[in-house]
């Protein structure tokens, strides 16, 4: 008996030491995305708010592969559209629910060798215009973080596009397919109050 006290306490002390070492990792990590965010939005980054990390968000997706998808106009902020292409169908699950979005590629950076192997995961949900960014938020995949036709979606790293802080830019509006009927509260957070464009 007593070995197994011991032992829950082991892997007790095990998860402690694991959700503060990511906690610390998270806090590094947005910390740097506040410091590349700052030669858009300057001394606004200090608006800049996140909700506090969910491991619940962080999430094992099946990957379907496309092939032979049409490009489309992918409509943005400004009107103006982007060529794009779905290039794969993710499923997963969210408290118990499945739920699926597509990932794309941007085929102005699907034609550059240093970003040819980019995928891009623009979503809204039940946040959207209440504590997120009304016009949804982004993930960014590599090719490689797909593997055994999986992918780790972590939507603690989800972000605002640069229209959310500023005008000038042409960012992509997340097609209604990748609209998730439910509330992600992870990743960035959204104050319209602190930004007036």
């Amino acid at each position: 008996m007593r070995f197994y006290f011991v032992l829950i306490c082991v892997l007790a002390a095990g998860i402690t030491h694991a959700q503060k070492h990511t906690n610390s990792a998270f806090k590094t990590y947005r910390q740097q995305y506040k410091n590349d965010l700052y030669e858009i939005i300057k001394e606004d980054t200090a608006h800049i708010a996140f909700y506090d990390f969910n491991p619940a968000m962080v999430v094992k997706a099946k990957v379907t592969l496309l092939k032979n998808e049409p490009v489309f106009k992918m409509t943005t902020s400004s009107g103006k559209t982007k060529d794009a292409q779905k290039y794969a169908l993710l499923e997963f699950s969210l408290n118990g629910k499945p739920f699926r979005i597509f990932a794309y590629q941007l085929l102005m950076l699907k034609n550059k060798a240093e970003t040819a192997d980019d995928l891009f995961v623009p979503f809204t949900d039940l946040t959207c215009g209440k504590t997120s960014y009304g016009g949804g938020r982004y993930l960014d995949f590599k090719l490689k973080d797909i593997v055994n036709n999986q992918l780790i979606i972590d939507f603690n790293k989800a972000y605002n596009p640069y229209c959310a802080f500023t005008s000038g830019y042409n960012c992509p509006i997340p097609p209604r397919e990748n609209d998730i009927p439910f509330a992600i509260k992870a990743g960035e957070k959204y104050n319209a109050d602190k930004f007036k464009h």
